[in-house]
Formats: C-alpha cells, structure tokens, sequence
C-alpha cells in the first residue's frame, strides 16, 4: 500500500492540556493581518509522548543550529494567548 503523506505549513501553534492529554492545534497566521488563523491540524497525544515529542523537536533544533547558526526568536505574545484548554 503506497500512501503520500500529505504536508501542511504552520507557522501558528495552540497547546492545551488535562491531566491525560495534550491537544497541539496548527494552522496558519497571515502577516499582513494577524488576526486570520486559519487551523488546519490537531494532534492529541498522552504526556508521554508530548514528551518525546518535544525532546526530538529539542534535537532537531539543536543540529539546525550546529549546521546553519542560530535561529532568530519571535514574540509569542501572552502564555494566556497560547494555551486554549488549561
């Protein structure tokens, strides 16, 4: 069975959580006006793994930045802003 992994781009993010879960909500924001979010993909996964997740995500940034300099950082905003289930 060959499948194609359908990619998305992201460039806003929403991370929620409950005592079993967490909820990753990516999608789009529009530069020229900030206040389009377009959500298009929700992960849910247990601690665990949001865990691991953030370690490879930890090691993936890391050798970015061992191979083409650092990254410059963005302004997040307010943590209220970004956690919709706490």
């Amino acid at each position: 069975m060959n499948k194609t992994i359908e990619g998305r781009y992201a460039n806003h993010f929403d991370v929620g959580h409950n005592a079993f879960e967490f909820v990753i909500d990516c999608g789009q924001c529009f530069p020229e006006n900030l206040d389009v979010v377009i959500r298009h993909t929700r992960i849910i996964t247990n601690p665990v793994y949001a865990a691991a997740l953030l370690q490879v995500l930890a090691e993936g940034l890391k050798s970015y930045r061992e191979k083409y300099g650092e990254i410059p950082e963005i302004e997040l905003g307010s943590p209220s802003n970004r956690n919709m289930l706490c």
